[in-house]
Parts: C-alpha cells; sequence; structure tokens
C-alpha cells in the first residue's frame, strides 16, 4: 500500500486506533483498507475481523489488517456515494468530494475488552453503536473529570508546540523517539553540563541517568518543527504516550504513569530559547488534527485576539471549552489539586480564571467551575514528591481560604479507592461544618464505590457526612464518584441504602468507560445505575477525564445507551437532575461572586487569599485533632531486620491467597489447594525459583511455610509489604520461616500490588498462581499481564474475581480447578523451575 493511493481515512474510534484507509484503484470502486497500528498484539482486529465475518491478512510490516472494496451507489439525489458496512452495520457514507458521514462506532469501552482477549464476546451490535442521541434525552454536564486528562492527545501536543515547552531527554529515550543529527549533538552536550551539577548527588547508576535525564531539555517545537523527517513516527509514538493503556485493561499504576508523561504538555515550563513559528511552518505538520489546532492557536496568539496573552493554562481551559462546546456540553466540573497547595500556587489559578473564564464564556457558552481536590492518600508515583505528613491540614487550610472564590464551587476525596473513607471522617466533618456555616451552596464530592474492595465505602460516606453536622444544621449538597460497588441491592441493607440516598438527596456519578479501562468493571450487567434510576435515585453522568480513556460525553452517553440498556426515559431522569444541578449552580455563582467581590474590598485577589490563608494557618494552629484515622505503624522501623531486596538469580513464584481480600473476607484453604502446593514445592529445585506472598501471612500464602517444614525443604519465601501495618500483622510478618520482606511505597495494603508489578512484572520472567482474593487480586493478575516480563498466570476458577479475568484474558491466563493436578501442568509448563 503506498501512501500516495490514500484518497482519504477515517477513523471508527475517539482515539483514531482503528483507521479505515480508503484507495480509487477502479473506476466506480474503493478499497479499503482497515488497521489497527497502536494495538500489537492482534486481538483487537482479528477479534473485529471474526464477529463481522471478515478476514484479516498481512501487511508488509507484518501487521493484520482488513481488506475490501466498496461499490458505488446513488442515492436519491443523485448522488454517488460509496456505503461501508461491517457484519451487516452501515458504518459510514463516503462521499465523492471526500466527505464521511459516519453512522456507527466503536466505543472505548468494546475496544479495550477486544484488545485484551483472544476470544471477545460482545455481540456486532454492541460493538459497532449507532452515533446518534435523541436531541430532548441529550447531557449537557460533565460533573466528573480531572483537570489533566481533559484534552486528547492532539490538542495536548498543540499546546506544547504553540507554547514551546521544554520536552526531557528521558522521554525521547524512553518513547524512542528520533532527534536530527544537530538537535542530537546539541541535548547530549547540553547534559554533560546537567550531569556537573550531579556530581555529589547519594543517586547512582540507572537512579542517577534518569535524574539527568529529566532535566535535559530540548525545545518540543524545535524537536518537532525543525526535525520533520522524523516528526510522523515522533507524533505517533508521543501521542500513544498519552492514552490509556491500549492492549487491554489498565490497572491504577498506568493511570499515574500516563499522568506523568501529560504533565510535560498539560503543566509544561516554557522553554528559554523559543524558535519563530508560523503558519507555512505549522502547515507542515504531518499530521492533521494536530496542524488544524496548532493554526486556531497560533491565530489566537495574534495581537487582536482576546487570548494572544494567554499563558498555557489559560490556553488549555480555552481549549477543554472549545472541546465542550464541540460535544453540547454547557456547564462543567474539574477537580484539581492545585487548588490544595497553599500560596501562590492555588492563588495563580484564581486569577487566571477571573482573568480569562467571561472571556472564554462568552466565546463557547461553557461555563467552568471546580473543585478541590484533597487525596486520599499520597501520591507515591512521583519518587522526589515529598509529601508534608500534615498535608491534611494545609489542604483543608487552603480550601477554606480558595473557596472565596466564585469559580470554587466544592470539594473532592480523590486517589485509588484503597483506604476506607472512614479513617478521613475528622476532614469529612471539618468541609460539613465549613459548609454549613460558611458556604451552604457549596458542593461536598467524595470518591466510593469505584472497586469491590470496599463495598461498604458509599454507605460510609454517606454517615461520614451525616456524623458532621451538628444538630439542627441540614446536609449539605453531597455526590457520589461511581457508587459502582454496594451491598447487594436487594439485600435489606441495599434497601436500607437506597432509602438513605434518597433521604439525604445523595447524587451519584457514573463513569462507564473509565471503570472498564481501569479493570473496576468487566460484566457490564453488573453495572447499578438502570436500578438506581429505576428506584429514583438521583444519577448523572461524567467522564473521568475524556481525553484520558478515548472517549466524550456522546461516546460515554451512547455507551449507556447500547451497552447498558438505558432508555430515553432513563436518560430524561438524569436531565432532571442535571437540570437542577444547573439553576442552582448559576444562582449560587452570582451570589457567590457578590460575596467575593464584597471579600475581597479592594484588594487584589493575590493579596486577599494570601492574608485569608495567613489567618486561617494561625488559627488552627491550635487544633491538634487527629485527622486520619489509622493506627498503623511504620513498616520500615517495625520490620527494620527483615528488610530485603528480591533475589535476580531465581524465578519468582507469586502465590495470591490471603492477602488479596476485601476486608472482612477470608481465604479458606482447602486440602485438594494444599496438596497443589505440596507438590509444586516437592518438584521445583529450591536453587531455582522462590516465593513471593504478600503481608497478611494467611491463606494459602501461610501455607508454603507450612508446608517447607512439613516436606523440610528449605525456600527463600519473601513478602511485599505496605509502607504501613498493624501491631498485629507485624506480628506475622516476623515468624523466622519468612526470609524477609520487600516494603512498597503504598501506604495501604490493596496498594500493594503496584510493587509487585515494580519489583518484579516490569523487571523479570515469573510464574502467578492466584488462589483467591476480589479485586486486589483481579488487579494483581492484570499487572502481571500487563508487566514487560513474561509472566506465567494460573488462576483458580472457582474465584468468581478470578474467573471472570480469566474470561477477559483468554489466552493469557490459565484458569484451574482446585481438583485439577495444575500444578503437573505448572511443572511441563516451566521446566527450568525443576
Amino acid at each position: 500500500m503506498e501512501k500516495s493511493k490514500i484518497a482519504s481515512r477515517f477513523y471508527l474510534d475517539k482515539e483514531k486506533d482503528i483507521v479505515v484507509n480508503l484507495i480509487e484503484e477502479k473506476e466506480d470502486e474503493l478499497t479499503y483498507i482497515l488497521e489497527t497500528p497502536n494495538h500489537n498484539t492482534g486481538n483487537l482486529i482479528t477479534n473485529l475481523a471474526r464477529i463481522c465475518g471478515l478476514k484479516t491478512i498481512k501487511n508488509k510490516k507484518d501487521m493484520k489488517i482488513i481488506k475490501g472494496t466498496i461499490p458505488a451507489s446513488i442515492n436519491g439525489d443523485n448522488e454517488e456515494v460509496y456505503i461501508f458496512r461491517m457484519g451487516g452495520i452501515k458504518v459510514a457514507n463516503i462521499y465523492k468530494d471526500g466527505r464521511v458521514a459516519i453512522k456507527a462506532t466503536i466505543p472505548a469501552i468494546s475496544k479495550t475488552l477486544m484488545s485484551q482477549t483472544k476470544n471477545y464476546n460482545f455481540s456486532i451490535n454492541e460493538t459497532l453503536v449507532k452515533s446518534y442521541i435523541l436531541k430532548k434525552a441529550k447531557f449537557r454536564t460533565d460533573l466528573h473529570t480531572h483537570m489533566n486528562a481533559m484534552l486528547p492527545s492532539d490538542c495536548l501536543i498543540a499546546l506544547g508546540l504553540v507554547h514551546q515547552v521544554r520536552y526531557p531527554l528521558y522521554y525521547i529515550k524512553k518513547l524512542g523517539l528520533t532527534l536530527s543529527e544537530k538537535q542530537e549533538e546539541e541535548i547530549y552536550k547540553q547534559r554533560e553540563e546537567v550531569e556537573k551539577l550531579f556530581v555529589d548527588s547519594d543517586l547512582k547508576g540507572k537512579y542517577l541517568t534518569r535524574k539527568i535525564d529529566d532535566n535535559t531539555f530540548i525545545n518540543f517545537a524545535d524537536f518537532i518543527l525543525n526535525n520533520l523527517e522524523n516528526a510522523t513516527e515522533n507524533l505517533k509514538k508521543i501521542s500513544k504516550s498519552l492514552e490509556i493503556l491500549k492492549d487491554g485493561q489498565a490497572v491504577f499504576t498506568n493511570l499515574e504513569k500516563l499522568y506523568i508523561y501529560r504533565y510535560v504538555f498539560a503543566k509544561g515550563t516554557e522553554s528559554k530559547e523559543k524558535i519563530e513559528l508560523n503558519s507555512d511552518l505549522i502547515k507542515q505538520i504531518p499530521d492533521k488534527d494536530i496542524k488544524s489546532i496548532t493554526l486556531k492557536m497560533l491565530e489566537d496568539k495574534q495581537k487582536e485576539s482576546p487570548y494572544c496573552k494567554n499563558n498555557l493554562r489559560q490556553d488549555k481551559l480555552l481549549w477543554i471549552a472549545r472541546e465542550y462546546q464541540r460535544q453540547g456540553i454547557y456547564y462543567v466540573e474539574i477537580a484539581d489539586t492545585v487548588l490544595t497547595k497553599k500560596g501562590i500556587p492555588a492563588i495563580e489559578l484564581l486569577e487566571e480564571l477571573d482573568e480569562i473564564m467571561p472571556q472564554i464564556e462568552k466565546e463557547t457558552g461553557v461555563k467552568i467551575r471546580f473543585l478541590v481536590a484533597i487525596r486520599r492518600i499520597p501520591l507515591t508515583i512521583i519518587k522526589d514528591n515529598l509529601t508534608n505528613q500534615n498535608y491534611l491540614r494545609e489542604n483543608l487550610n487552603v480550601l477554606k481560604a480558595v473557596s472565596k472564590s466564585p469559580y470554587v464551587v466544592g470539594s473532592d476525596f480523590i486517589g485509588e479507592e484503597i483506604n476506607d473513607i472512614s479513617e478521613l471522617s475528622p476532614v469529612i466533618k471539618e468541609i460539613v461544618q465549613y459548609v454549613a456555616k460558611e458556604d451552604n451552596g457549596y458542593t461536598i464530592r467524595i470518591h466510593a464505590g469505584e472497586n469491590d474492595s470496599l463495598r461498604d465505602n458509599v454507605k460510609k460516606s454517606i454517615q461520614c457526612i451525616k456524623d458532621g453536622l451538628e444538630p439542627g444544621q441540614k446536609m449539605p449538597r453531597f455526590r457520589l464518584g461511581h457508587g459502582l460497588y454496594t451491598e447487594d441491592l436487594d439485600t435489606e441493607e441495599g434497601k436500607k441504602l437506597i432509602e438513605e440516598m434518597k433521604e439525604t438527596g445523595a447524587v451519584l456519578e457514573f463513569q462507564l468507560t473509565s471503570n472498564v479501562r481501569l479493570n473496576n468493571l468487566s460484566k457490564l450487567e453488573k453495572h447499578p445505575l438502570k436500578r438506581y434510576l429505576e428506584n429514583d435515585i438521583k444519577c448523572v453522568q461524567g467522564t473521568d477525564g475524556f481525553g484520558f480513556y478515548g472517549t466524550d460525553t456522546i461516546d460515554e452517553q451512547l455507551a449507556m445507551q447500547n451497552l447498558l440498556g438505558l432508555t430515553n426515559e432513563d436518560f430524561m431522569k438524569m436531565r432532571k437532575v442535571e437540570d437542577e444541578i444547573i439553576e442552582h449552580q448559576e444562582k449560587y455563582f452570582k451570589e457567590k461572586s457578590k460575596k467575593f467581590k464584597e471579600f475581597l474590598n479592594g484588594r487584589t485577589i493575590r493579596e486577599a487569599i494570601l492574608q485569608l490563608e495567613d489567618e486561617i494557618e494561625e488559627e488552627s494552629k491550635s487544633n491538634k485533632m487527629k485527622l486520619r484515622l489509622n493506627n498503623n505503624i511504620l513498616s520500615e522501623i517495625a520490620l527494620k531486620d527483615k528488610i530485603v531486596k528480591l533475589p535476580t538469580d531465581k524465578m519468582p513464584i507469586i502465590i495470591a491467597g490471603g492477602s488479596f481480600n476485601a476486608r472482612n473476607r477470608e481465604t479458606k484453604v482447602e486440602e485438594k489447594g494444599r496438596e497443589l502446593l505440596k507438590k509444586l514445592m516437592q518438584n521445583v529445585d529450591s536453587d531455582k525459583v522462590y516465593f513471593v506472598i504478600g503481608h497478611q501471612m494467611k491463606g494459602y500464602e501461610k501455607e508454603i511455610l507450612d508446608i517447607e517444614k512439613e516436606i523440610n525443604k528449605k525456600f527463600e519465601v519473601d513478602a511485599i509489604i505496605p509502607k504501613t501495618i498493624s501491631e498485629e500483622v507485624k506480628e506475622r510478618l516476623l515468624d523466622k520461616r519468612l526470609n524477609g520482606v520487600c516494603i512498597s511505597t503504598e501506604s495501604d495494603e490493596f496498594g500493594i500490588y503496584k510493587s509487585f508489578n515494580y519489583e518484579i512484572f516490569e523487571r523479570r520472567t515469573s510464574i502467578v498462581i492466584a488462589f483467591d482474593g476480589n479485586s486486589p487480586v483481579s488487579n494483581l493478575v492484570q499487572e502481571a499481564k500487563n508487566g514487560k516480563g513474561k509472566s506465567r498466570i494460573y488462576v483458580n476458577s472457582a474465584n468468581e474475581s478470578l474467573k471472570e479475568k480469566a474470561n477477559l484474558l483468554e489466552g493469557y491466563v490459565v484458569p484451574f480447578s482446585i481438583n485439577d493436578d495444575v500444578a503437573e501442568r505448572i511443572l511441563e509448563e516451566n521446566p527450568e523451575i525443576r
């Protein structure tokens, strides 16, 4: 296929992963070539071909493609049109003038599930879905999204070009990008100077190399525009790095890494040395979407434009608004952690909003408001980002000051839901009291019910808010983000929860695509949204960051319609909730704007907020209340004599069954399962393998130590444990039979799967035998599948979570029954461990 022959191109998904190239080879006929160049496993295109009754062939790059022809037709207006169908479904009308009218698309959810299994089982109608919604039922808000997850990769790249951000050498090396000879010479010369700055650093080896590369930069505009011969491939790789994992479901580890890649553009620092930008140069960008956006951004920089002095963040907000305008969205609430940062960082955001938002609203009609985003647990992935131990107190103090701004309409508790929300009940109470006494239109949001590890977090979130009230105070406005997992709604406890939601006015926010792509939902029939609507619970839609998850508000609503079976009546119920929220927020903004002007009293925003922050901080010094209710102790102190590094000269065998449960869920050891482990241990070479378990020292994980003694055969057994543990867990880990512990950067037990990934799955070949667990074990298995090191995975199909994961990862994991002789299979498939 020669590039010059391509007459046109369109995509079947938002992320431009499913490409349809159109080629004119014969009169009255188009040849189409469908390819999935961003997906390396071949699962996506293989599954798509199978359900559509088509065949795949290989191209010159040894990648699978689907090739076919489309005959010319004549419609009722005597227009020549080419009708592209797949599996009997009309996908697009293609016209002679180059127009392509898309009639059906592939939702990000279906694409994700197709890409990670060898046996996709959705129907054609759940895969290629109609691309329209009844106008009166269309949503007009995005009430659940995050600041740096919103823009698609094309727009982020354009921002990087126009603002000429610094692009680190680390990412050039990591992504395998190509510099021009001149650029390579200059950047490595710069690197030599940067290296001198770290000559006395305590960092060694790859950590020092990473630090130096992170601080060696090239102007991104220079890198792309003065290196056009490599721009096509470079832009493809950069775009891919700004989107969530392609070949299957991701986990929170992938999300955290993705944010770091996006920060280069979304929170970028402009280069000191700039190049001249002009339309002629921009027009040479090979990607038409990036080119189009960049040209418009360049136009915005002209002197006559109201946006000519915009900084990067203001341009980001402008393009967020323009994107929502395109989607028909009028009101948005964005959670942003910047609003918890003391002093200038948060204040600068307020100043920029005050300066630019009126003009953005005038152009787009989109109203953007903000929630102060408090992390439920400290961020651990950025190693140099040391979180203040008193960060919750600082966050609360800043919240009370910045919430004077009319653009700040609420608070949010964000981050991976791996801790009991009750731990934060003192923080919630303080916000509830702030709302009751100072700002009764303010909204409290809590991320709850996102995974099945903590099913009572939804109920506990409501209770924490209620417990925060004093006699005579009314419930504040509050929303629960996700609400996917709760007590069984058919039980008495579930029915009580529904009644409590009604009584308290709870609003639930649902983000279907992010739930699937982040490994929190696989069986769509389990989704509770329709059940909530039947019980008249207030529900709304969010995207969780449409650019992040390859969706938008329209695709999200289409997915609800086609995959969850929501009707127009259901949508109208959700629209009614939107109407109430929009009406309240318009009135609230006017009232708060008036109060804010009075508060400023002639002072600048900076002067007034800084002064208020100082006053609140001084007042809080006498408040010694503990803000996190957790009595855990530091593992590195409690177990300082047991800390080890995992071996690199042996094969790790990970046993999961005891440490990967929701709280109050115990793993029951079956005798047949114990016999399986015993046979395996009797037949492997202890000099070639070692066992890795979790922190609980229970269930099948503890059996490893008991069997070792029983068969009188010594193995190295190590545990990966959280940063903090209870006294009870500490005592169990002091067992002399346990060789040692490797301490995770994660404080909470449900987050240790990330350290299994970092210490094992990303670095070496391994074997995983998963007996039991729920959401944490599902994440562990997904990490093992996604990791760079080859992992052979065996899962107990008697466990519902593992059975579900095995079905989704068919061809990548081996399901087993306790009654089977899976030990023999493990030994046969892994002869190197004998």
